[in-house]
């Protein structure tokens, strides 16, 4: 049997640290709870193979998924987000606009050291790789709101600037295969 649905998973809340880059922020108390509550939601996907970015907040939001399902998690690196330095802290306003531009320009590189599409393109292949490997009827990725939204707008023509916003933490989108159709978005499945 070869995945037949992909679920793209944004992981769970961290706990926001200006100090650092956000590829090394760590789940707060709150993302562990929704991590729970997530595991909760996926489990209509069963059997699924999960899948995850390396980054901390998405490595344990699927490890705690996991552990309530009872799957095993592999971290794949291509999963990772937008590769950004560490930002000042920016108002959510303020922090919708820089982002925007990644979105408007995906050949640029507009806050940090990759494009919106050599993220995009990094992202694909982790995808195209998982699934190959994957003998379960769903793929769960657990990963990040912005590749997630680049992905799934390549895919199905959807605005990708206007997805990323309605992402939430633990919000995931379902993709039907092998065309990547996007069957459904469900915005905050932690239920908080």
């Amino acid at each position: 049997m070869s995945a037949t649905l992909l679920v793209l998973v944004k992981h769970a809340l961290p706990v926001l640290d200006a100090t650092k880059p956000a590829k090394e922020w760590q789940l707060s108390a709150e993302g562990e709870l929704q991590s729970r509550r997530l595991a909760g939601r996926l489990r209509a996907f069963v059997p699924l193979r999960l899948v995850a970015s390396p980054e901390p907040k998405a490595l344990r939001t699927a490890e705690l998924v996991g552990a309530e399902l009872g799957v095993r998690v592999s971290p794949i690196d291509g999963l990772r987000e937008f590769d950004r330095p560490i930002l000042p802290h920016l108002s959510k306003p303020d922090y919708e606009r820089a982002n925007a531009q990644i979105f408007l320009d995906p050949s640029r590189r507009v806050l940090g050291n990759e494009s919106g599409q050599e993220a995009l393109d990094r992202f694909s292949t982790a995808i195209e790789t998982a699934l190959a490997g994957t003998d379960a009827q769903t793929l769960v990725a657990i990963t990040h709101g912005t590749v997630i939204a680049l992905f799934a707008a390549d895919h199905n023509g959807v605005d990708a600037f206007d997805l990323w916003k309605r992402l939430e933490c633990t919000s995931f989108v379902v993709l039907e295969l092998p065309a990547f159709s996007l069957r459904d978005v469900v915005i905050d499945a932690s239920g908080c």
